[in-house]
């Protein structure tokens, strides 16, 4: 058995009999991009446009310093097993994406321009399903098949970048063939490379954001030039928001930021850096400083003042049009994150798929797809394209940001399988 096949029935063993180790509280059902349309009644196109979640680095792709830090893996992972491609007989593509992630016709909400427009240029049909609620629950829908080595019954999938280098450290993702995505080769410098799937062999962005700060100025009581200047710290230690703090839930993003606020670098750190971390997040969750440690389900509560200020997805407050709610780059830094788009292994119409992906990264698709669901582009002519979807968009940070915006923002450390298992066992002691 090699180390990869270890490695994967080691994981895979641990899921069954610890799921709860392995799956993201999530409150509510809705995804941390659909919640706004799903439950808030705010407008569903904001203009917004990070730079990539995680996308953490300076870019939701920049391998740099990730791939070589503590806990990364070194060995080459073995590729997804190719099934037999249907494409040229079937004209279909089974696609898992998140709640709410894709535009909707604002008079037929069971219509998807992006989607019936690439049917009539291709005669492709996409069946989409909105199943994915968290990167752990999907993964524990089709792990027993891909271990098994059958098909899922989907050809096209969207998931975050951590769990994108899990699955391609466990060989559970076709490589792309990228004859059939010209495209490719107009993917922004920044996005070309991410640590997670070097020199992107098996994905395409489907979507980049930031992870920073929401502040909800008449609870905080603040104006909006103080919120500017807050820190990490000043949100997890300062008794004027004690109780009234959002934390996420998530180990990445939690211990992200628990690492920016002591010092430590989320691309590049030790095992003893991310325990300081933790401990640092358990103070503060001893303190009563947190008030709830969220999945999805933190805009209501901020809306509401029932946080003074939250972690929070760089989509989801670019698309409140409330003055009182604002975005805020902590003093310490933000943190990247992508999701992307990814072939799982033994996939019936894998061809199709890889036109699927071309299409969307034609820049005036992925403007309008970003216009919408207000996150950053991943092509080159995007902003261009912009300009013909919505001006305003242009001189939104969080769609269109400057080089010294994607400076402050960091990428999450690439980790192997045991790593990654351990460390979110124990953020989850934290937040329970």
């Amino acid at each position: 058995m090699n180390d990869i096949s270890r490695a994967r029935d080691e994981f895979l063993d641990a899921a069954d009999r610890f799921p709860e180790a392995f799956r993201r509280r999530l409150a509510g059902g809705a995804s941390r991009r659909g919640f706004l349309a799903a439950g808030v009644g705010l407008g569903a196109a904001g203009v917004l446009g990070a730079c990539a979640t995680k996308t953490k680095a300076a870019s939701s792709g920049s391998g740099s310093g990730s791939g070589a830090a503590s806990g990364s893996s070194s060995a080459a992972p073995s590729e997804g097993k190719l099934g037999a491609d249907k494409s040229d007989s079937e004209k279909v593509v089974n696609f898992s994406n998140w709640v709410s992630y894709i535009d909707v016709d604002p008079d037929d909400k069971n219509k998807r321009p992006t989607l019936d427009t690439f049917k009539s240029e291709t005669g492709i049909t996409v069946n989409y399903t909105e199943d994915v609620n968290s990167n752990d629950d999907f993964f524990a829908k089709i792990h027993q098949q891909l271990a098994a080595g059958q098909d899922t019954g989907r050809d096209l999938m969207v998931l975050s970048d951590w769990m994108i280098g899990k699955l391609r450290q466990m060989g559970y993702l076709e490589p792309l063939n990228l004859a059939n995505i010209p495209n490719f080769k107009d993917l922004l410098p920044e996005a070309a490379n991410p640590a997670y799937d070097p020199n992107r062999k098996h994905t395409v962005p489907w979507a980049l954001g930031f992870t920073l700060m929401g502040v909800n100025l008449k609870s905080a009581g603040l104006t909006a030039d103080q919120a500017q200047k807050l820190s990490i710290k000043d949100m997890m230690t300062d008794a004027k928001y004690k109780g009234k703090v959002g934390y996420f839930a998530e180990m990445e993003d939690g211990v992200g930021f628990g690492l920016l606020a002591t010092g430590a670098d989320p691309a590049k750190f030790t095992d003893d850096q991310f325990g300081a971390a933790v401990a640092y997040v358990q103070k503060a969750r001893d303190n009563n400083q947190i008030r709830q440690f969220t999945g999805n389900d933190y805009i209501n509560d901020l809306t509401s003042g029932n946080y003074a200020m939250c972690m929070a997805y760089s989509g989801d407050i670019a698309q409140i049009d409330d003055p009182n709610i604002v975005w805020v780059v902590p003093a310490e830094g933000m943190l990247w994150f992508a999701d992307n788009m990814c072939i799982p292994a033994m996939a019936a119409h894998k061809t199709n798929a890889e036109k699927f992906m071309n299409y969307m990264l034609e820049p005036k698709v992925g403007a309008a797809l970003d216009d919408y669901i207000s996150y950053i582009p991943s092509m080159q002519g995007a902003d261009t394209a912009m300009a013909d979807v919505d001006k305003d968009a242009l001189q939104n940070q969080l769609i269109f940001p400057d080089a010294a915006t994607k400076a402050k923002a960091h990428e999450f450390q690439n980790l192997d399988l045991k790593t990654l298992d351990k460390y979110v066992s124990q953020f989850k002691d934290v937040t329970g």
